[in-house]
């Protein structure tokens, strides 16, 4: 008997709940966002009771439904990561290193190539991925340059401190050593080695476009000491003037065809950080672009 009355007063509790969290607009069931009002104040606060507005919360026995829309959780989640900052990177340290994590981007990996998911995106998005690549920033810097740039961070990541024979990877089951990445210290400054440090993988991708006080105060990299961030000061305001050479004021890029079997060279304008803002003649081969040079930059 007791058992019917706690399920009947739990019905009652679902209904009423329901009751005043749902309702009717255009024959279509709504939900009410319960935190909507708090972050987007100007906004309704009642959305389509589908999967498209709300997660699945199936702890929630009135509808399944998260009580918060997917804007606000999203909000909620992020405040929770700022106010619980410490714990949050220990929390993820612990996954990314742990076999799950591991595990789990080998198999996803396998899974994207065995069903061509990559290259089928590649060959869908080609004006995203062209995109890209005329806007990736690439780094204007001799090869003295860079050698200078290494020597002066002992041949290692300058960030935290990886040896360029440690900084390894995995291609097709085999260990092999991975290049030191050059990488900007300021994402908007200049583009030769002024403001340019080696890197390894991780520091690269983690500091995006991260400034340098940034990235040190995420605290991601044991290893990004004062001594280290002194030292990258030194190279980007003093250390590099000992080894930057003199530059013509244009660029030459060599870039493969449309067909992706040959290649051709450009003539490019650069700005005073030495990025590429105008193509200004292409040739076959790199030699025909000196009648070009001639004429744009007579005095060079």
């Amino acid at each position: 008997m007791g058992s019917v009355k706690q399920f009947e007063t739990a019905e009652r509790k679902r209904k009423e709940k329901l009751g005043r969290e749902h309702k009717l607009i255009n024959d279509t069931d709504h939900k009410l966002c319960s935190k909507h009002h708090i972050h987007f104040p100007d906004e309704d606060i009642w959305f389509p009771a589908t999967g498209e507005f709300f997660y699945v919360n199936s702890k929630n026995k009135t509808d399944g439904l998260s009580p918060w829309c997917k804007r606000c959780s999203v909000v909620r989640a992020n405040i929770n990561t700022l106010e619980n900052y410490d714990r949050h990177l220990k929390s993820y340290d612990k996954y990314t290193k742990g076999p799950k994590h591991k595990a789990y981007r080998k198999k996803n990996h396998a899974t994207q190539v065995e069903k061509g998911q990559i290259k089928n995106w590649l060959q869908a998005n080609p004006d995203k991925l062209k995109m890209y690549t005329e806007n990736h920033r690439e780094h204007d810097i001799e090869e003295s340059e860079w050698q200078a740039n290494l020597n002066f961070f002992d041949n290692a990541c300058a960030y935290c401190g990886l040896p360029a024979e440690e900084h390894l990877a995995t291609r097709k089951g085999k260990e092999i050593i991975m290049s030191l990445h050059m990488e900007h210290v300021d994402d908007e400054g200049y583009n030769d080695v002024r403001n340019c440090v080696p890197a390894c993988g991780s520091c690269n991708s983690g500091k995006c476009r991260k400034t340098i006080d940034e990235f040190m105060e995420t605290g991601f990299i044991d290893g990004f000491t004062e001594e280290r961030y002194d030292k990258i000061i030194q190279w980007t305001t003093e250390e590099y003037k000992k080894y930057i050479t003199d530059k013509p004021p244009y660029r030459i890029r060599r870039r493969k065809n449309e067909n992706n079997s040959k290649y051709h060279h450009e003539l490019w304008s650069v700005d005073e950080m030495r990025n590429m803002v105008e193509i200004l003649a292409t040739e076959i081969k790199k030699k025909d672009l000196d009648i070009h040079i001639e004429r744009l930059f007579p005095n060079t």
